[in-house]
Formats: C-alpha cells, sequence, structure tokens
C-alpha cells in the first residue's frame, strides 16, 4: 500500500515539473513588442534629420523609419520636417509627435505612402498635395492630428483600403477633400474631428466639386459627430466613381453638424445607374448650405431620419430643404425643417415608393415667391421635367409656419392626376391652402 501511495506522489510530481516547464518556456518564448522608439534630439545627427524645417529632410526621415522593425513605435521630437519627396512606411510603424510636430511638404507632393497598421498621433501636416495615401492596405489609424495650411488634393486618400479610424483631428484650409474614399474601400470610420475652412462656402463664389468627406465608392463608411463646415462642396457625400461605375452602399452619416458648405450639407447620389444605394442620414444638422440641405439624388433605398435643417439665410437653398430626386424605396421621417428658403420637402423627378413620415415642416418660402406655385410649399410633388412622383406616402406630419399665414400650399402637387399616393393624418397650420386640391387628386382612388 505504501508502494502505491509513493508511486502516485512520484507521477504527481513528475506532472507538476512538466507544467512548470511548459509555462516557463512559453514565457520565455513569448514574442515581445517593440519598444517605443524615443527619438532625442541628440539623436537627429544620426539621421541626418534637419528639424528646422529649411531643408528637405525626406532621405533621412526615410532611412530612420527604415531603421526600425515592422511595429515599431516611434516618438518624433519637436520640430518643422520638411518632405520634398514621399516616405513609404513598411507595415505596423506608428508615428507619435511629442510635441509641436510639423510634416510639411512643397505644395504638390504626398508626404506619407501607407502600409498595412499605420499610425499617427499628435502630428500636423502641410502644404502637401496629399498628406496620407493609403492604397489597398488596412488599419490606418489617425487621431489627435492636424491637417492645415493649403493641402491642394486631399488630407487622407484611400483606395481600397480597410479597417480604419480618424477620430480627435482637425482639418483646415483643404482645398478638395478632407476625406477621400474609393475603389471599393471598406469599414473606415470618421468620428469626432473638425473639418473647417476660413469663409463660408469655402470662399467660392460657384459650387466646387470636392467635399469634406467624399466617398465615391465604399461601403460601410461611418461619418459620425463630426464638425463639417465651409467646404467648397458637401459637408459629406455618399456618391459614385463615373470611371468605375461603382457607388457608396450600407453607409451612414450620423450626428454631424455641416453648415456653410458650398454644395448640400450631406448628400447620396447615385447617377442614372443609382450605383449608390441603402445609406443612412440620421441625426445631422445641416444649416444654411448653398443648395439643398439633404439631398437623395439618383440613389435608392435610404433612410432619412431625426435630422434637423435650417435654411435661416438669404442666398441659400434650392429646390427643398430636403430633396428626393429620382429615388425609390427612401424613407424620410423624425426630421425637422425648422425653415426652407423654398420648399420644406420636395419629392420630385420621378421619385417612386417612397415614405415621409412624422415630420416636422415650419417657415417655407423664406424667399417670398409670388409668382410659382410649385416653390415655397410645406411638402412639393413634382416631376421636375421627368415624370410624377407615384406611389408616395405622406402621412402623420407637422406643417405649420411660426409667424403670419404663409401664401402656399401645405403640401402641393404638380400633377392633378391619380398617382397612387397615399396622403393622410398631416396636421397642416399657417399656410393660406392646406392639402391642395391637386394633391388630393394624386391619391390613390
Amino acid at each position: 500500500m505504501s508502494f502505491l501511495k509513493n508511486k502516485i506522489t512520484i507521477i504527481m510530481m513528475i506532472s507538476i515539473l512538466i507544467i512548470i516547464s511548459i509555462f516557463t518556456f512559453s514565457i520565455i518564448n513569448k514574442p515581445k513588442k517593440p519598444a517605443v522608439q524615443d527619438i532625442k534630439k541628440s539623436d537627429v545627427q544620426k539621421y541626418s534629420l534637419d528639424i528646422t524645417g529649411k531643408t528637405d529632410t525626406s532621405a533621412g526621415f526615410q532611412k530612420m523609419v527604415d531603421s526600425y522593425p515592422s511595429g515599431s513605435t516611434i516618438e518624433l521630437p519637436e520640430g518643422i520636417y520638411t518632405f520634398n519627396n514621399t516616405i513609404k512606411l513598411k507595415d505596423g510603424i506608428k508615428l507619435i509627435g511629442e510635441a509641436d510636430v510639423v510634416i510639411k511638404g512643397t505644395g504638390k507632393n504626398t508626404l506619407f505612402n501607407l502600409g498595412n497598421n499605420n499610425s499617427f498621433q499628435g502630428i500636423e501636416f502641410q502644404s502637401c498635395g496629399t498628406a496620407l495615401s493609403i492604397t489597398h492596405k488596412k488599419g490606418l489609424k489617425v487621431s489627435n492630428c492636424r491637417f492645415t495650411n493649403k493641402i491642394d488634393f486631399a488630407a487622407i486618400n484611400y483606395s481600397g483600403a480597410t479597417d480604419s479610424l480618424i477620430t480627435n483631428s482637425f482639418f483646415y484650409d483643404i482645398r478638395k477633400y478632407g476625406v477621400l474614399i474609393d475603389n471599393d474601400s471598406s469599414n473606415i470610420t470618421i468620428d469626432n474631428n473638425k473639418f473647417d475652412n476660413a469663409k463660408v462656402f469655402g470662399g467660392y463664389e460657384k459650387e466646387q466639386i470636392s467635399g469634406h468627406v467624399y466617398s465615391l465608392n465604399g461601403s460601410k463608411i461611418k461619418v459620425t459627430n463630426n464638425i463639417l463646415k465651409n467646404s467648397g462642396g458637401q459637408g459629406v457625400i455618399f456618391a459614385y466613381n463615373s470611371t468605375t461605375g461603382k457607388g457608396t452602399t450600407d453607409s451612414l452619416a450620423s450626428n454631424n453638424q455641416c453648415e456653410g458648405n458650398g454644395q448640400e450639407g450631406a448628400t447620396i447620389y447615385g447617377g442614372s445607374k443609382k450605383v449608390t444605394s441603402s445609406n443612412s442620414l440620421i441625426g445631422n444638422t445641416c444649416k444654411n448650405n448653398r443648395f439643398n440641405q439633404i439631398e437623395i439624388w439618383e440613389s435608392n433605398n435610404n433612410i432619412v431620419k431625426d435630422n434637423v435643417v435650417e435654411e435661416s439665410v438669404a442666398g441659400v437653398g434650392n429646390l427643398g430643404a430636403i430633396c428626393l430626386f429620382h429615388t425609390t424605396g427612401t424613407t424620410v421621417t423624425g426630421n425637422k425643417v425648422l425653415s426652407a428658403q423654398n420648399n420644406g420637402i420636395e419629392i420630385t423627378a420621378g421619385s417612386y415608393k417612397c415614405i415621409i413620415t412624422d415630420n416636422t415642416i415650419q417657415n417655407t418660402n423664406g424667399k417670398n415667391d409670388t409668382n410659382s406655385v410649385q416653390k415655397g410649399n410645406g411638402i412639393l410633388l413634382d416631376s421636375n421635367g421627368k415624370s410624377q412622383p407615384q406611389y408616395i406616402t405622406i402621412k402623420n406630419n407637422k406643417i405649420s409656419s411660426s409667424g403670419e399665414s404663409i401664401a402656399k400650399s401645405g403640401i402641393y402637387s404638380t400633377s392633378n392626376t391619380n398617382q397612387n399616393n397615399k396622403i393622410d393624418s398631416n396636421s397642416i397650420t399657417g399656410f393660406k391652402i392646406g392639402l391642395h386640391e391637386y394633391a388630393r387628386m394624386t391619391i390613390a382612388k
């Protein structure tokens, strides 16, 4: 019996020793994370870096980043780094600015071509064509950075890139695109940033092809909690690439402030083939942008929900504060139109099976139009030279004026024939005419 006990004890001790050995081996051989590389001022000479900004230091900077393994975090000392050329980053390199780190270009060059999983934190980029270019790579993270001072094309240019986050950064004096997204990019989040320019409409007298966040082609793009002011084009646009024929899908713009932009505050645009679809504009504030505050243009199955729009100054506004142009299956619900220079909501150009419910529309016809019955109404149904909207549901909307009675209609249609629309349970006050007889004639019999 004692022999059996001793045998069991020996077996247990051997087992414990094996477990300890395995555990020790795993600790010893566990991959080590690269240490943070703190480039001290005393080390600047080693890499021939000019941190005064007076001469081109791109060759030295390239040599410096190439000397570190993938996954390294490099802290840059305070200074101005001038690049005449483009720096290429290997995978996993992370650049952090200690304080007042400025990287500037020649006005036309690209500052960085990126690998996978690069990060930038606390750095200011200036005077270049494009600051960060990422093509068919993933994992870019940008936080607490600044993009300023005459960036000619794009602060950040995504082409076929995925899984990226831009947050808590500042974009100013961007001449074309703040963030440009194209070529099947996906899973890109742009959150809690400020985009601005010195003048309303970017200082342009005419609208520009540009925008703070401009998605030509991609999916699952999230633009959230940003300030988007004074672009020459849109604040945010989910659009399409006319060359590739591809658009933007399954994307969201929410809780953004879009003000003073040279085209719309927020736009979804798919072209004649409607290749952009199934996107959402939710909870945004769009105020005094040059044209429609929110626009769905040739794009199907979108959601426009809980936005606040306002056209309170002269010289802004176009068809409607919220405009639906040739769209099918789009829902507009819970929005507040505080004021409109023309119509509150315009549904036009053959839009089909759209739902307009539970919106509040106030104070339309800010331009005081007295000549055109199709201008200045609460809700307008109009062909716009294409075809009449059909199978439109307009229900439970509150349409009113906070001042004098508006000499327009709460709901008006340029058609006076059956278009199979459903119009009921709307509250209309403060308009000369509530539900116009023409709009009534479009209701399904």
